[in-house]
């Protein structure tokens, strides 16, 4: 008889393979570890998850639905653009650097990177959404469309790789050097 399938558990085992990806990054990561962060049997993963790859995709695109959703709200917030960068900005690097090794896991692990695509799309469309009115930037960011897409698309991926790779001694010196140069090109500091 084939085991019931309980509608909370994906979610359960999710917040547990983004702890363990997140703590020790993909390659170092086994099922069974995750399944005793859920506190469950590795076989009830299984149930739910084909295999370490698909749970990883799984993981990760929930991860960018979440990050996506807080961005978009910041976006859509009605209030002054200054501070609407702040927010977008700080919460967009809180984010990279909690999610770093599950970044370097999609980043580094080719058979994933399709998992980063259609993410890095909406997150850029969003960042156009946000600075595409903007007067007076102290950055020029190109005023035609196409060009100004793919400024913001080489921007966002040099960003993402850019702490993906930084050393672990300077992880926190990189992302605040990041951080503050994306601050001064969106908002003048």
């Amino acid at each position: 008889m084939a085991r019931s399938k309980d509608k909370a558990k994906p979610a359960q085992i999710i917040d547990a393979a983004f702890s363990v990806f997140g703590e020790i990054g993909y390659e170092a990561t086994v099922v069974k570890d995750i399944a005793e962060r859920a506190g469950i049997s590795t076989g009830t993963i299984y149930t739910y998850f084909d295999d370490k790859k698909d749970l990883f995709r799984a993981t990760a695109q929930e991860g960018w639905d979440r990050f996506l959703a807080e961005i978009r709200a910041i976006v859509e917030t009605p209030g002054p653009l200054t501070a609407r960068i702040q927010t977008f900005v700080e919460t967009g690097f809180a984010t990279l650097k909690r999610s770093l090794p599950l970044l370097r896991g999609m980043l580094f692990e080719s058979s994933q990177m399709n998992i980063l695509q259609s993410s890095v799309d909406e997150f850029c469309s969003l960042v156009e959404s946000l600075v595409a009115g903007r007067a007076n930037r102290p950055v020029r960011i190109a005023e035609e469309a196409e060009k100004r897409r793919m400024l913001i698309r080489v921007t966002v991926i040099g960003v993402l790789f850019s702490a993906a790779m930084a050393e672990p001694s300077r992880v926190d010196e990189e992302m605040e050097d990041l951080k503050q140069t994306i601050l001064v090109m969106l908002a003048g500091g």
